[in-house]
C-alpha cells in the first residue's frame, strides 16, 4: 500500500509492506534516507479485558516501543508516533523507517511535516482496517 501527501513543495509518502500479520512502514519526503527506525508491538502477555475475544484488538493495550535514531537526525519522534499508534490499533507488531529532508526547511514547514505524518498514518489505520 503507498499513501501520499502534499503541501507545497512539501511530499511526504508511506509505503506499508505486510510481513505476515505484522508490517513494515517506509516514510520519507525530499531527500529519502533512514534517519530514525522504530519496532512497536501489544506486550504480549496482556491478557483480553472481559467479554473480549481472543486476537480482537486491544486499544488499551500497553505497547512496548524500541527506538534507534542517527545522530543529528530528528525523525525518530515521528517514527515512534507512527509504530506505536499502528501498532495499538492494529494489534501487530510494526516497524517504521524514516527519513525527510528538505532544505532549508522552516519551522512553520516542519508543523506542516508532522501534521501530515500524523494523517497518512491515521489514513493507513483505516485502510488497514477495512483490509482485514
Amino acid at each position: 500500500m503507498r499513501f501520499t501527501a502534499r503541501r507545497g513543495r512539501l511530499t511526504i509518502h508511506l509505503r506499508v509492506f505486510r510481513q505476515g500479520r505484522d508490517l513494515q512502514v517506509l516514510c520519507g519526503g525530499g531527500a529519502t534516507h533512514i534517519g530514525a527506525v522504530a519496532l512497536a508491538a501489544p506486550v504480549a502477555d496482556h491478557p483480553p479485558m472481559p467479554g473480549q475475544a481472543q486476537g480482537q484488538a486491544q486499544h488499551d493495550a500497553q505497547i512496548q516501543v524500541q527506538l534507534l535514531g542517527l545522530p543529528g537526525h530528528k525523525e525518530a519522534d515521528l517514527a515512534q508516533y507512527m509504530a506505536e499508534s499502528m501498532a495499538q490499533a492494529l494489534n501487530c507488531a510494526v516497524c517504521v523507517s524514516a527519513g525527510i529532508h528538505y532544505d532549508n526547511i522552516t519551522r512553520e514547514e516542519i508543523t506542516q511535516v508532522e501534521q501530515m505524518t500524523r494523517d497518512l498514518t491515521q489514513r493507513c489505520i483505516i485502510a488497514l482496517q477495512k483490509d482485514c
